[in-house]
């Protein structure tokens, strides 16, 4: 296989608001990728409603080929690829499937930040639904988040109680 025909994931910047409906859009035209949701109550005059909301605003992930490329920018709603020199950006796969068990086994609300947070000490969640996501520790105000990264775009944060984590050997 070569370079142009290797799967990789991406983050691909959408229109605002779009994340659904591009999402929907690549799911019609097979396009694997990956948009991270998380359900939250919302209030309105009337009424409390619980809507799915992106983690991420104005991004969704795909995992394609180079040969690709095209085939998703030219999808109504996405409108460019995360870069960096010029080029699209691969974000590891390992990094991607972190994410996911983090939205798909997490009892507190994600937080995104876009904010550059030093490299702490990495750890493996050793207890609880998170239990083998590896990531690091952040003290925030007295509250022990663990932090996974993704390449060049940024980082989710989740809540959990200190005695769930261990120091990564």
């Amino acid at each position: 296989m070569s370079n142009q025909d290797e799967l990789r994931w991406y983050a691909v910047y959408t229109a605002p608001r779009a994340e659904k409906k591009v999402s929907e859009r690549f799911a019609g035209l097979a396009i694997e990728h990956y948009l991270p949701l998380q359900k939250i109550k919302r209030r309105w005059s009337d009424r409390i409603k619980e809507v799915q909301i992106p983690i991420i605003s104005g991004y969704i992930f795909v995992r394609v080929s180079e040969r690709e490329f095209e085939k998703v920018t030219k999808v109504y709603g996405a409108l460019s690829f995360i870069r960096e020199g010029g080029n699209p950006v691969a974000i590891p796969g390992d990094q991607i499937n972190a994410l996911q068990l983090m939205i798909e086994s997490a009892d507190e609300e994600i937080e995104y930040s876009t904010e550059t947070i030093e490299k702490g000490e990495s750890v493996i969640i050793v207890k609880g639904p998170l239990q083998g996501l590896i990531g690091e520790l952040i003290d925030s105000k007295g509250n022990y988040k663990v932090l996974v990264r993704l390449e060049k775009l940024g980082c989710a944060l989740t809540t959990v109680p200190l005695s769930f984590v261990q120091r990564l050997e």
